[in-house]
């Protein structure tokens, strides 16, 4: 059940579940989960997991981890503010990027108190999932029939419904459900599949993927920091979030959450001190905070920052900037948020806001900012003219990585050199390029002006990365690069990885590291799949990294065999200063190289750093495609 605050789902899920209608019920926080035994006209018993979502916009963002296709969606409008057709368009372009094309009951709620409708028969056409709008009222009882009864109907259609289940999933699944418990270790987890007769671990991993996307008993054991728990309850969870995230300590210091705030603002029985970490950490998963650099126990959350845009930004000239924008159907909640969390390396705390950010790469600035009227993020590069396409290209791919996760897909476009205003579209100018158009007319400030597609795309495109191959071919010719690293370097791991992305949007690596993982992965058997397919083997290396048992006896060990059998390159990249000339590694060619084998951190200049350890994977790229 989807849609803004105060339009009546909560009390429409009482109505449906058990009959009673409460004027004074209080608003949702965050989402709450009831189960809604009904029976189907052929006397199948059957047990909805209702799951009621919360309005308030700062939810919104969050709202899309629960969102799976397997599902049938209720979206909860009323005519209270008169702008129910845009409402409506919102959520039902929200509900097809992350549930797919699962069936939707558009209910029009509340017609007692404020009679409405919406344009169906367009909004049909456009989102053809929509199964049936029926009107309602909770306190008058209108519609409720109709729409249990629709409910029904649509439930019994479910293409997943009537998958075969060994029957002891089910004794499983029961006993999960029936468990007082709010988490148990994945451990716990085995030794139950286990006692109940599922004794293949295979199959133990392949339940608990059915389980997480039946919002049954959430699992991420995929990932290293957050394996050990299995969450039975799933309010655990979400209550713990959305209590942070409407915590008033929070609102007071715009986003920015210390680890000691959990202890403050969470209850202690529910959530002990040593579950911090996992909330902590599923938050940063989801692309919902960030790090501090300089401190490991502060966090940011984007999504609370503060509104005011920074007097930086006026310093943005468009005219003389390098220019790029994305159009959306409907701009994504939280789109921005994540992508501060992506690129928070190239940001700093004060050129941060709820709906933009400043980044600083190479001597080069870029202002992206969201605008929810215009419905469009917009791109603004600022710096050396040779240099500032790298820059647009990392914001591009991490763009492109966000726009991944949306079914809607939003629309490139290209402002025109000293003109920002005029805009052109990015697939236009590629079709030009393929059909061999060189010029085209273009009306600016009253006169006709000739256009170069080349110069236009060439403008924002790096060399390489617009190659007339599919995505798929590029995807074969790419080299698989692995990161074998400590956690305890995982930020400078995320600046050398933003070098990288342009490598990467050029086609020639595609990358790997544990934080890759995807839920269902076990993390050990992936690690070690990755780690003897990769063609280029990153050693991040530090104290930390020499000291880790996984990294030194483990991964280092295997990735040096495959280097002396000639299957893969290793490269050291010395990160930190450490004893390393009495290692396995010492007589590999290591990277930066500067003359002065100074460790990454001990450069003057981090970027130059970067960029030498770039170039040097940029060689070694070239000299295994020409093997």
């Amino acid at each position: 059940m989807v849609g803004f605050g105060n339009v009546g789902k909560t009390s429409l899920a009482n109505r449906l579940i058990r009959n009673t209608f409460d004027p004074d019920s209080k608003k949702t926080e965050g989402i709450q989960i009831t189960q809604w035994p009904i029976r189907l006209h052929d006397a199948e018993d059957i047990t909805l997991h209702v799951w009621d979502f919360g309005g308030q916009e700062i939810m919104h963002s969050t709202h899309q981890f629960f969102l799976t296709e397997r599902s049938l969606y209720l979206l909860v409008l009323n005519g209270r503010q008169g702008h129910e057709d845009e409402d409506a368009e919102y959520w039902l372009e929200l509900i097809q990027s992350f549930g797919g094309d699962s069936p939707v009951i558009v209910v029009l709620n509340k017609v007692s108190e404020h009679p409405f409708d919406v344009n169906r028969a367009a909004l049909q056409q456009k989102f053809p999932n929509i199964q049936k709008f029926i009107p309602t009222d909770c306190e008058a009882e209108i519609g409720i029939e109709q729409l249990r009864t629709t409910i029904e109907r649509e439930t019994d259609a479910l293409e997943h419904l009537r998958d075969a289940f060994p029957s002891s999933w089910v004794t499983i699944k029961n006993r999960l459900s029936g468990m007082e418990n709010d988490y148990i270790s994945f451990e716990k987890y085995r030794d139950i599949c286990q006692h109940d007769g599922e004794t293949d671990f295979g199959a133990q991993n392949s339940l608990a993927v059915h389980l997480h996307s039946l919002g049954i008993a959430l699992n991420y054991k995929d990932d290293p920091r957050l394996r050990d728990t299995h969450v039975l309850n799933p309010h655990w969870v979400t209550n713990g979030i959305y209590t942070l995230l409407n915590a008033s300590e929070l609102a007071d210091t715009k986003g920015e959450l210390a680890a000691d705030c959990l202890s403050r603002t969470l209850d202690s029985t529910a959530y002990p001190l040593e579950r911090h970490g996992f909330l902590l950490e599923l938050m940063r998963k989801f692309e919902l905070c960030l790090r501090f650099e300089e401190d490991e126990n502060r966090f940011l959350i984007p999504d609370l920052l503060d509104k005011q845009q920074p007097p930086e930004a006026a310093d943005f000239k468009l005219e003389e900037c390098l220019n790029f924008r994305y159009a959306y159907p409907i701009l994504p909640e939280g789109l921005l948020p994540r992508f501060i969390v992506r690129t928070h390396v190239l940001s700093e705390h004060h050129l941060r806001w709820r709906t933009g950010v400043i980044l600083h790469f190479e001597g080069n600035r870029a202002l992206v900012k969201a605008d929810r009227a215009d419905r469009c993020v917009t791109i603004s590069v600022d710096g050396p003219i040779e240099s500032r396409r790298r820059l647009l290209t990392i914001i591009r791919y991490d763009c492109d990585r966000i726009h991944s996760s949306f079914k809607s897909k939003p629309q490139e476009l290209v402002p025109v050199p000293s003109h920002p205003d005029i805009i052109l579209p990015y697939q236009d100018l590629l079709v030009m390029e393929e059909s061999g158009l060189k010029e085209f007319p273009q009306v600016i400030k009253g006169k006709v002006v000739n256009l170069s597609v080349r110069d236009l795309l060439n403008g924002v495109d790096i060399e390489g990365s617009r190659q007339p191959k599919s995505k798929i071919d590029r995807l074969h010719e790419s080299l698989r690069l692995f990161y074998s690293y400590s956690h305890k370097d995982e930020i400078l791991r995320d600046e050398l990885e933003t070098h990288l992305k342009i490598l990467q949007r050029q086609g020639l690596i595609q990358t790997w590291h544990d934080r890759r993982l995807v839920p269902g992965d076990e993390w050990v058997n992936e690690i070690d799949s990755n780690l003897n397919r990769a063609d280029i083997i990153l050693l991040l290396i530090s104290s930390d990294f020499i000291a880790s048992d996984y990294c030194y006896e483990i991964e280092l060990k295997r990735a040096m065999e495959r280097h002396e059998k000639g299957e893969a390159r290793v490269i050291p990249v010395i990160l930190r200063p450490c004893d390393w000339q009495n290692t396995l590694f010492n007589k590999l060619s290591w990277l930066p190289q500067d003359g002065h084998h100074q460790p990454v951190t001990q450069w003057g200049d981090r970027d130059a750093a970067w960029l030498n350890v770039e170039t040097g994977i940029r060689k070694a790229i070239a000299s295994l495609k020409s093997r």
